[in-house]
């Protein structure tokens, strides 16, 4: 099945479908970050945070001791933050691995309306 990244806002926006495949964004972010790296912009894994009360679920599920852990609080990064980075990568040369143009093509979809709704945004991944 595979890790896929995508994208929670802070709030519903109203009419905004925010699905999105997201498996070639895991897939590739390694090479996506050398490439933010190499253009100069955020790398998208940056971007990633959880609530950490839902992560200390998710690891009590998995059978960790979660109270060996100090979780970082939730982050949101304004909408303008990731579309300079997807737009910056989207123009790259990585962007052309399989699958990867049409997952920037969604996150700017997504992020383009949160900016036009001014709300915040992160990512998680779905394991």
């Amino acid at each position: 099945m595979g890790a896929a990244y995508f994208i929670v806002v802070e709030r519903k926006i109203d009419g905004l479908d925010t699905e999105m495949d997201g498996k070639s964004l895991s897939r590739n972010m390694e090479s996506l970050d050398a490439a933010a790296h190499d253009l100069g912009v955020r790398p998208l894994s940056d971007f990633f945070s959880a609530d950490p009360e839902q992560a200390m679920d998710f690891l009590r599920g998995e059978g960790v001791d979660a109270n060996e852990f100090k979780l970082p609080p939730l982050q949101q990064f304004t909408a303008q933050e990731g579309l300079t980075t997807v737009r910056a990568l989207a123009a790259h040369t990585a962007a052309s691995a399989n699958g990867v143009a049409q997952d920037l093509r969604a996150c700017e979809r997504i992020l383009n309306a949160a900016m036009q709704h001014s709300v915040g945004w992160h990512f998680e991944v779905d394991f």
